[in-house]
């Protein structure tokens, strides 16, 4: 907040007025920038549920379905919706009181005697009081934001992860299953020279067992695949375990560098605990300010009717009363109860201090050994990209040659074709962690 101190002489009022203009410009297109950024998710929370698509195209649409169907997201939303709605419960004046009071025996006075008493009172609060109070209404307005903040980056974190596991598995499988038609392939070809007596039952034998075992990884990847559509169905909030078609066209993006950059303290996490420090403080001034009095100002009109002296009025006599009345409470009782909340605040405040440095510590630490694993991901990467499976695709054209020379029988050729789809499916398991680890990473920035 900017305040400029006006000054007398036109001139100076007139520059005030414009370089006043122009700061608010400012700040309402950076309150613009921030409230187009935040709107795009609040307006489809406040939508609602969505149905389920047939088919998913890209990651970006499952997070905004899963942005929409998630009750834990909704009750968040609620939660934030209903602070705010609480900071309006503060007022500046309470309701002023008003009483009427009949007097059983009228009271006798110079001006005649009086039977009934109107009056109205209003209660002034000590200032700091309501400010305090909707200092710390804000606050508690801004906690829930930013728990609803976190649980978002928390679920397109796991939203993330998810599509990249999805489309892990999807390539895993198409590798599998040409490992699997390699196998079924020798083992084919090595009955055949069983049966004309060319090689021994062992070496069919180890063919038959290759090809089971990577049956049973197949099944085993399939197994991954429907507890994963399980996790989707949950995260989605639907009954069923998704379909296969849903995440069809899951595919890993090529990672991209990382810029290696620590937490921000405007992290959720830490914005919350902010938040709550602010709010603590508030109720400290509102505890300092309970040692200071209320005021109160009153007014009384007081119904008089005509005196009369033997039964004759006496003129000008029954003028109604107007009294003004001024007070104030006097806080001096409990001054034990009202230092204790003053300290009670203060050792709040205290405990918040730590709390924001143990979890900046712990976001830092996690941060930093997302960011190791990383880069020993990208190590892996470019290590299979540029050099293994270069190197594996040249043993396998010499493996070719050798088998059409004669000079290499079917099983080394098979071999040497199972080692490169291995590497692939090895490349494949870098990228998928490298995938995760950078989906942490994101929302460790809070991103």
């Amino acid at each position: 907040m900017y305040k400029l101190k006006f000054v007398s002489k036109t001139k100076n009022r007139r520059k005030a007025l414009l370089l006043l203009a122009f700061l608010a410009s400012i700040s309402l297109a950076a309150a613009g920038e921030q409230g187009q950024l935040a709107n795009s998710w609040i307006r489809q929370l406040h939508a609602g549920q969505n149905g389920i698509p047939a088919q998913i195209q890209g990651v970006d649409e499952l997070f905004s379905v899963a942005l929409a169907n998630n009750s834990e997201l909704q009750s968040q939303y609620a939660e934030w919706q209903m602070r705010m709605e609480e900071v309006k419960m503060v007022v500046g004046l309470p309701d002023p009181n008003l009483s009427i009071g009949y007097f059983v025996e009228p009271v006798e006075t110079a001006q005649g005697p009086q039977k009934t008493k109107i009056s109205l009172a209003q209660t002034i609060p000590w200032m700091s009081k309501t400010k305090s109070a909707i200092q710390s209404k804000k606050a508690r307005v801004d906690q829930a934001f930013d728990v609803l903040n976190d649980s978002r980056l928390k679920l397109k974190r796991d939203v993330a992860i998810l599509w990249s596991e999805a489309a892990f598995l999807n390539e895993a499988l198409l590798i599998q299953d040409q490992k699997i038609a390699l196998s079924g392939d020798l083992e084919e070809i090595l009955n055949i020279q069983y049966q004309s007596a060319s090689i021994s039952h062992e070496k069919l034998f180890d063919a038959q067992i290759q090809t089971l075992l990577l049956l049973d990884h197949l099944d085993g990847l399939k197994d991954r695949k429907y507890r994963l559509n399980i996790k989707l169905s949950a995260l989605l909030e639907v009954d069923a375990p998704l379909a296969d078609s849903v995440l069809a066209l899951a595919n890993l993006k090529a990672n991209k560098p990382f810029e290696n950059t620590q937490v921000e303290n405007a992290h959720p996490r830490l914005k919350h605990l902010s938040d709550l420090k602010e709010e603590t403080t508030a109720l400290k001034h509102l505890a300092q300010a309970e040692y200071f009095p209320d005021f109160r100002i009153g007014m009384e009109y007081i119904l008089t009717d005509k005196r009369t002296v033997s039964g004759v009025e006496v003129v000008e006599s029954g003028r109604d009363p107007l009294v003004l009345s001024a007070g104030i409470s006097l806080p001096i009782w409990n001054w034990k109860s009202k230092k204790a909340g003053v300290k009670a605040s203060e050792w709040r405040e205290k405990k918040i201090d730590a709390l924001i440095h143990s979890q900046t510590i712990m976001l830092n630490q996690d941060y930093e050994l997302s960011r190791s694993k990383l880069d020993e991901d990208l190590r892996k990467i470019a290590l299979y990209k540029e050099k293994l499976i270069p190197k594996a695709l040249e043993v396998e054209e010499v493996m070719e040659q050798a088998y059409i020379s004669q000079s290499a029988d079917i099983s080394m050729l098979t071999m040497v074709r199972q080692k490169r789809l291995e590497q692939n499916l090895s490349l494949l398991e870098a990228q998928l962690s490298a995938a995760i680890q950078m989906a942490n990473l994101t929302y460790l920035k809070g991103e």
